[in-house]
């Protein structure tokens, strides 16, 4: 019943892109249903109305109506080695668009295709692990994971593109072990220099994974670690680490070093406190970040618990998954303590997220099912803000209601 309703995607991207999109969900795996993901994370890159200027929609919007496409693509690699450019994907992607338009909404479709390709591959990865039947709690994580790889985030395509690619790099190369993504780990940053900080990170976990786990448990100290970056992360003052060393290298010389030390200082810092302080918005999402990183710790527990009592042949596999959790979420409990460095966070949520269904779907007791539930609510805010509230405010109205030719038409006759 649910391929037969998912063989309607198709047409109904053409006709009413939203409902098309939704029933592509009921059978992700098909090849159908690839090319509707894909399809729609492109015309929701064009359906951008640019009409927010707080959004980075805007802000990339205006970038590209100034871009110089007279550069060749070898002066843009040139100017990234020289340290002049921060992010070669952007640049790439400004590159290629302009060649055939002017037009911001043409070039929001090219970082729609690639956002969508990373985020129908990173849902595989949730649906492959999830395995069996469906049922309220596997929904429930499936909307927390799908909120940190919706298409939304596609308005901030720099960042959020890379924490896609990063993911399913790492994703593949720890756990499935699959070397070749090593490729996919080391390349993150030319999407957001953001990741020249985790890269190191993923790197020093390839060299001690071995002493954090065996066929039986997580070693203790891994989980005491994770336990003390937990409770140091609520006393850390803001930039209490200095990361003037890893500017002051001849690799991250130039503009990368530039922005990591803006980034690392005080100055950015007081921002961030003062937006605190005068933004409702700011200061209910702190609240929920709070609860959801005390959901995480209590989750931990019940987890580390859980997984000791637990037999079975491959529990290795199990040990492995959890260790990468409690190490990198150990990493950001630190990196939390920089202005910008809790948006790595989601990207521990993903691997959390997985490992939750991972678990979930071999041990289905009643104390498992009410710490899922709790997700719900916990995750709330960025369920309701990223999904409903944030495509609201960064799309046309004709969006949710025209087809796609209307759409398209819309999109020819603005000027920007």
């Amino acid at each position: 019943m649910l391929k037969k309703i998912s063989r309607l995607s198709i047409p109904l991207l053409f006709i009413l892109p939203v409902l098309g999109f939704l029933t592509s969900l009921f059978n992700i795996r098909s090849k159908s249903s690839a090319f509707v993901y894909v399809g729609f994370a492109m015309l929701f890159g064009y359906a951008m109305s640019f009409s927010d200027p707080s959004a980075d929609s805007y802000r990339y919007a205006e970038a590209f109506k100034r871009f110089d496409n007279t550069l060749s693509y070898n002066n843009i690699i040139t100017m990234y080695q020289n340290g002049e450019l921060r992010d070669v994907y952007r640049i790439i992607l400004f590159y290629i668009a302009s060649l055939f338009t002017s037009n911001p909404k043409v070039m929001f479709v090219f970082a729609g295709f690639v956002y969508g390709v990373f985020s129908y591959l990173c849902l595989l990865i949730f649906v492959r692990e999830k395995g069996g039947n469906w049922d309220k709690y596997s929904f429930i994580l499936a909307l927390v994971f799908y909120t940190f790889i919706s298409l939304s985030n596609v308005n901030g395509f720099r960042f959020n593109t890379g924490a896609l690619v990063l993911f399913y790099a790492t994703y593949n190369y720890f756990i499935q072990k699959k070397n070749i993504w090593i490729i996919g780990i080391i390349i993150a940053p030319l999407f957001h220099y953001g990741f020249v900080v985790i890269v190191p990170i993923l790197l020093l976990y390839k060299f001690v994974h071995p002493w954090l786990y065996n066929g039986k448990r997580v070693k203790p100290l891994l989980f005491y670690v994770f336990v003390a970056t937990f409770s140091a992360s609520w006393f850390l003052k803001t930039n209490f680490i200095n990361l003037d060393f890893l500017s002051s290298t001849e690799a991250l010389s130039g503009a990368v070093g530039n922005r990591l030390n803006y980034m690392n200082s005080q100055q950015v810092a007081n921002l961030y406190s003062e937006r605190k302080a005068t933004s409702l918005f700011l200061g209910v999402q702190e609240y929920f970040n709070y609860a959801i990183k005390i959901y995480v710790f209590i989750s931990v527990l019940f987890l580390n618990k859980l997984l000791k009592r637990m037999k079975f042949d491959n529990k290795i596999e199990y040990t492995n998954f959890f260790a990468f959790v409690l190490f990198f979420f150990s990493f950001n409990f630190i990196a939390s303590s920089f202005p910008s460095g809790s948006r790595f966070m989601a990207f521990s949520f993903l691997f959390f997220i997985v490992y939750l269904v991972k678990l979930y779907s071999l041990h289905k007791i009643k104390k498992f099912k009410k710490i899922v539930f709790i997700a719900l609510p916990v995750f709330s805010f960025n369920i309701a803000f990223t999904n409903f509230m944030l495509p609201y405010l960064i799309l046309s109205p004709t969006f949710w209601y025209g087809n796609i030719f209307w759409i398209i038409e819309e999109g020819l006759i603005q000027n920007f």
